[in-house]
């Protein structure tokens, strides 16, 4: 099958999986819930907009001057301005075509500073290790800033595996059953598991991450780089609480609904282009699991995903448009 066909083949299914993903989302929606969704936007604080812009706008710049930092031990040292255009660029991208962000922001970031694109592969890959770090930290401090919701959380979903009356439920048992034997198949199998395409391309994923993580020791700006780290996802942080503060009916919710939305959240953007359908799905369940009512946790989930991908959306095609004049006027100075 020829690759670029294949490729299209890919795109539309990707396509169709954000569609269902959204329809998930509101298929159970009334007329009423309609209404309260139309009135918690009409009366939002949309003064509250300008935060989250300058938030997001911080995030990306921190972004940009983060990557700089991995690119001093290659003796490359790129200006702010184009790192930052071949980022927002490559996020506008992603929304479009999955990964696709990556390769583009190396192609431009090479083109306009006259560097070679090869180099530039390691360090995205180093990027990307370290946002896995910070990913699986993130997971590990919303569960123990609220573990005794976790624990419901986990008690919840035991308790599908049985009746009302309390015996076991046959499909549960069914389900457990396949997960011990699956387990099981793993452990006496593993040495031919390991020749799959699939596992094999999983354990180049892990010692991409690996490596990448393994090149901080050689960075020079080693404090900086942490800090625009820590700088990027806090602003991620208050994006969300922020606009849980838009609306009256989430203003109540506090850091630690916080944390849950910025890490299942960022799953949600890996699995689909921008998020797109998976984000706000994902965030609407965590909402609920804090006793906001449906139509408010679809209306905040909109609203969080929203605002930071029309910042994308504008920012990258500006972007777009900027690179071109502001290196056109560099090289005539």
């Amino acid at each position: 099958m020829p690759r670029k066909f294949l490729n299209i083949i890919t795109y539309i299914l990707t396509l169709g999986f954000c569609a269902f993903l959204i329809w998930l989302s509101v298929k159970d929606l009334k007329t009423e819930d309609i209404d309260k969704i139309k009135l918690a936007v009409s009366k939002a604080n949309y003064l509250l907009l300008i935060p989250i812009i300058i938030m997001g706008f911080v995030s990306h710049w921190s972004r940009a001057v983060r990557w700089k930092h991995l690119m001093e031990p290659l003796d490359l040292h790129p200006s702010t301005a184009n790192t930052l255009f071949a980022v927002m660029v490559g996020y506008l991208a992603n929304l479009a075509f999955p990964r696709l962000g990556e390769v583009l922001k190396c192609t431009i970031l090479a083109r306009y500073e006259k560097i070679p694109a090869d180099k530039l592969v390691g360090t995205i890959i180093a990027e990307r290790a370290f946002d896995m770090l910070c990913l699986l930290i993130l997971f590990f401090l919303t569960f123990i800033v609220q573990i005794d919701l976790a624990w419901d959380f986990l008690q919840s979903l035991i308790e599908r595996f049985k009746n009302k009356d309390g015996s076991s439920n046959p499909t549960g048992m069914i389900i457990l059953g396949t997960i011990v034997l699956l387990i099981l198949f793993s452990y006496l199998f593993r040495k031919q598991i390991g020749n799959f395409a699939f596992v094999k391309k999983l354990k180049g994923v892990v010692q991409n991450i690996l490596s990448g993580i393994m090149s901080f020791k050689n960075m020079k700006n080693k404090k900086g780089f942490v800090f625009h780290t820590i700088l990027i996802w806090s602003m991620y942080m208050g994006m969300i609480m922020i606009g849980f503060y838009s609306i009256q009916e989430t203003s109540h919710l506090t850091y630690k609904t916080g944390f849950s939305v910025l890490s299942f959240g960022s799953v949600g953007m890996i699995v689909t282009p921008g998020g797109i359908g998976a984000y706000t799905l994902l965030v609407e369940e965590i909402v609920s699991l804090y006793g906001v009512e449906k139509a408010i946790s679809v209306a905040i989930s909109w609203i969080i995903w929203l605002v930071p991908t029309l910042i994308i959306l504008i920012g990258g095609t500006i972007s777009l448009i900027m690179i071109p004049i502001y290196n056109k006027r560099k090289n005539a100075q």
